[in-house]
């Protein structure tokens, strides 16, 4: 491919690239989208030298003034956007950012024309890196940076002379090339891909040099965090039902003994409420104070246990990246006894729930160490529950609502003797003799809780937790709703639970004196929850989870006290800075793997998204496609015999040119080889024999691929010798 062909070529490749990240980082319109997409298809067609391009090329193109009017005509849409549509400046910004790179595409004349490209394109791939901290971004920008070496190597090569000088306008990319100029050959190849190997080198290791901030212009006001339900102070009934479709990762759980939970899986705390008016719950106890902080990011919840005679029961520590949500709730196994992470400050309430003091705009990572409180010896004994006034009015509250709910729970616990019996009797109870569904429509209903228990018996996680507790209340026990998460997915190969919207959950905490609050869930299994898809894409889909974790650990989250902790276990002589290394190394070559992983999960997120994922993959295909067929780098794999011999034949013919220049017989830089044997021959006859034979073998090597062998090397350096010591006339 000749190097003009081959700079149209990078340059719109270039071009694709950044748009493709723009488009899955900034969420384009589909219009606009489309409409570059078809721009840059148009491009290609006609830039590949065949009948179709020809076609096009005899199209009548615009005039100069027709693409200025294009331009202001672009600009004045901006204003538009910004003050009516968008209403932000970034979005308006980025989409006339397409609209210039719509119009340069059709408008590639001149060399200058393909700079601007260049700036569009680098303005562009910016924009998309500082809108995302998505793994998705590494092979874009990986891409990226391999076609700009190309393009910046091959805009250079194809420079004519009287470009440098500035003597003359800047000459139109289509016009003929220098006669020095040449193919893509196999040495430019290696040349080129080899300089964008350490191009992404250098990247790395002044990525790793820099650690992260969070301050970025873009970082606020553009985008939307992951919406959740039932960690607010008040949540109505069927409110987490439509939050239970949502298929999206909201957090990953990484337990200190790097094994699942063997019962049940994890229930992940979130926000406890008291009071229940018949069809939402409350949080009277929603007083939050500020946490006090125990060393660098450490904050401890010194809890009331009192109540508890003997030692705490299971210590259970975990590390929790959180992806950004609508709600300042920290979730943890309960009960938190200490908190650690970048926070400004942490606060609790009166029901052991634990917030930021705002929701946080980015993805967060903190480690917990909670303890469950088990059930002791004492709370089996059937000795009568005393409690404080102050304590049965939060816990004993119940609406006004038909007596067959308190009569069905003294049916059920009548044979029982202690607290801790009635509660599993009623758990027992509502677990085998009701159906789970999520199409449950009781929301609207007067008295849900009695439709519920009475007539449908079938519900989901918010009415059986709902049933439990009034029927709790009714017997005198104590009890409260507790919203959060309950983690079953667990990741084998980055030992972490996979925590889903789709995962949130309602369940109940029963007061036992002595024990104190204990969890316990009603619900019965979800036939819904059954995970889709072939066992393959599951453990892709796995892996590539995996990967993500990764790099928002090695590469997103890298931070200053990352790196002084690198550089400290580096004068120690520590391996675990080179394990770290190499785990950032594994995260940073597994895109394609995770590409392929995550395709059904991908589908997911929307039409546009999906289709511009698709075509990024289709551009690595067809590049990799391309390579398999043309194979340009199996040309230049030849032995070190025949390299030996090519450089053996270029130093002799290079001394021979020496010799006749020393001789007067000069060769131009712009004269061929060929011309320059016929210039030796009208000023030197008697030299023709051997420059002849000396160019012609230097030809076949170095244009034809073909060294010469061992016995027309000697002939070669005999004949040099003679023409050495012959005498000019």
């Amino acid at each position: 491919m000749p190097f003009d062909q081959a700079l149209r070529f990078a340059s719109i490749w270039l071009a694709a690239i950044s748009f493709i990240g723009l488009t899955l980082g900034a969420g384009l319109p589909e219009w606009l989208a489309v409409l570059t997409g078809a721009a840059l298809i148009v491009a290609f067609v006609r830039n590949g030298g065949s009948k179709l391009a020809e076609r096009f090329a005899t199209v009548p193109s615009i005039s100069p003034g027709g693409w200025n009017f294009l331009v202001i005509a672009g600009f004045l849409g901006f204003w538009v956007d910004l003050l009516w549509i968008s209403g932000e400046l970034l979005p308006a910004g980025i989409h006339f950012l397409m609209v210039l790179m719509i119009i340069k595409l059709f408008n590639l004349k001149l060399r200058r024309d393909y700079l601007h490209l260049y700036a569009i394109s680098l303005v562009a791939i910016l924009t998309s890196g500082s809108l995302t901290t998505d793994l998705w971004y590494l092979p874009i920008f990986l891409l990226y940076l391999l076609a700009a070496v190309w393009t910046l190597l091959l805009f250079q090569l194809t420079k004519h002379p009287e470009e440098i000088g500035m003597l003359t306008p800047p000459a139109p990319l289509w016009a003929p090339l220098h006669p020095s100029s040449g193919h893509v050959t196999p040495q430019f190849f290696w040349l080129a891909n080899g300089l964008a190997l350490a191009t992404f080198g250098l990247t790395l290791a002044i990525f790793f040099a820099i650690p992260r901030v969070s301050a970025g212009f873009y970082q606020k006001g553009f985008g939307e965090n992951i919406r959740t339900s039932g960690f607010s102070e008040t949540v109505n009934l069927g409110e987490i039902g439509p939050v239970k479709r949502d298929p999206s990762v909201v957090m990953r759980v990484e337990l200190s003994d790097g094994a699942p939970r063997e019962a049940g899986g994890l229930y992940l705390r979130g926000v406890a409420f008291d009071q229940y008016d018949g069809k939402t719950w409350i949080n009277r106890l929603n007083h939050r104070r500020a946490v006090s902080e125990d060393g660098m990011g450490r904050f401890v919840l010194r809890g009331d246990r009192s109540h508890q005679p003997s030692p705490p029961g299971e210590t259970i520590r975990q590390n929790i990246l959180l992806e950004p949500l609508d709600t300042p709730v920290l979730f943890a196994a309960p009960f938190i006894e200490a908190v650690s992470g970048k926070f400004p400050g942490v606060q609790s309430d009166q029901s052991g729930s634990v917030y930021l003091p705002f929701p946080s705009a980015s993805r967060i990572e903190y480690s917990v160490r909670s303890r469950s409180n088990p059930v002791l010896p004492a709370d089996l004994s059937p000795e009568p529950d005393r409690y404080p006034e102050s304590f049965t009015r939060h816990f004993l509250q119940s609406p006004a609502q038909s007596k067959r709910i308190a009569a069905l729970a003294e049916d059920i616990t009548q044979t029982q003797r202690t607290a801790y019996e009635k509660a599993n009797a009623i758990q027992s109870f509502l677990i085998h003799n009701f159906r789970y569904s999520l199409d449950a429509p009781l929301a609207e209903l007067d008295h849900p809780l009695e439709e519920f228990l009475f007539t449908r018996k079938t519900g989901y996680c918010e009415h059986y937790a709902t049933a439990m507790v009034m029927m709790l209340r009714a017997v005198d026990i104590p009890a409260r709703l507790v919203t959060g998460f309950h983690a079953t997915e667990w990741n084998e190969y980055g030992n972490y639970y996979v925590v889903r919207q789709q995962d949130a959950h309602a369940w109940v905490e029963v007061h036992l004196p002595h024990s104190g609050w204990i969890t316990m869930d009603p619900t019965p299994p979800s036939i819904d929850s059954v995970t889709s898809g072939s066992p393959a894409w599951i453990a892709l889909g796995r892996m590539m989870d995996t990967v993500r974790l990764q790099w928002s650990r090695f590469f997103v989250q890298y931070s200053a006290a990352d790196q002084l902790a690198v550089v400290r276990e580096l004068k120690a002589g520590s391996t675990s800075a080179r394990n770290k290394a190499f785990d950032s190394i594994g995260a940073l070559f597994s895109p394609l793997l995770a590409m392929f992983g995550g395709m059904t999960e991908y589908a997911s997120k929307g039409t546009l998204q999906f289709a511009m994922e698709l075509l990024g993959i289709l551009l690595i295909g067809l590049t990799i496609l391309w390579l398999g067929i043309k194979r340009p780098w199996s040309t230049g794999m030849v032995s070190k015999k025949t390299n030996r011999d090519e450089q053996a034949i270029t130093q002799l013919y290079g001394r021979m040119v020496k010799h006749l220049a020393g001789e007067g017989i000069a060769k131009p830089p712009s004269t061929g080889p060929l011309e320059f044997v016929r210039i030796a021959q009208a000023k030197w006859n008697e030299a023709n024999s051997a420059v002849a034979s000396i160019t012609e073998l230097y030809c076949r090597a170095r244009f034809g691929q073909t060294p010469p062998t061992s016995d027309e090397l000697t002939i070669a350096e005999d004949q040099l010798r003679r023409l050495m010591v012959l005498n000019k006339p």
